[in-house]
């Protein structure tokens, strides 16, 4: 792994009773700061399960995103800034109406001047017709 920050992943095939070693993931760009992950429940094909995955990208605390994986999270192909500027502590939820939810830490000047929630679905992350914020 390069210098730069980035999240640090390990992997469990067997519900968390063992993991491989943990190892930096030089595509999940990271300041050091709490981040949230999700696995979506999605009707239909039961292999492509949605996971979300929300942290400032970048090595400072700004520009949080939510990405997306198809793949449990081996790739994340989509990803959609959420809050431009000063951005820090996520945590994302799935709702019971089929939105999800991230309640994340921002500011202009600061990081930590409010809490946001923000409201959004699949269709608006991955820029879809019917997609709403």
């Amino acid at each position: 792994m390069s210098d730069r920050k980035a999240r640090t992943v390990a992997w469990s095939k067997d519900g968390g009773s063992t993991w491989s070693p943990a190892a930096g993931d030089a595509n999940l760009i990271d300041p050091v700061c709490q981040a949230s992950i999700v696995r979506l429940a999605e009707p239909g094909d039961p292999k492509r399960v949605p996971i979300l995955f929300a942290n400032p990208a970048s090595t400072r605390r700004e520009n949080l995103t939510i990405r997306l994986s198809h793949d449990d999270a081996g790739t994340w192909p989509v990803s959609k800034l959420l809050n431009e500027g000063p951005s820090a502590y996520s945590d994302l939820a799935a709702l019971q109406d089929g939105a999800i939810g991230c309640l994340y830490e921002r500011g202009v000047k600061h990081t930590y001047e409010k809490i946001t929630f923000a409201r959004f679905n699949l269709a608006w992350l991955t820029n879809s017709a019917s997609g709403s914020r």
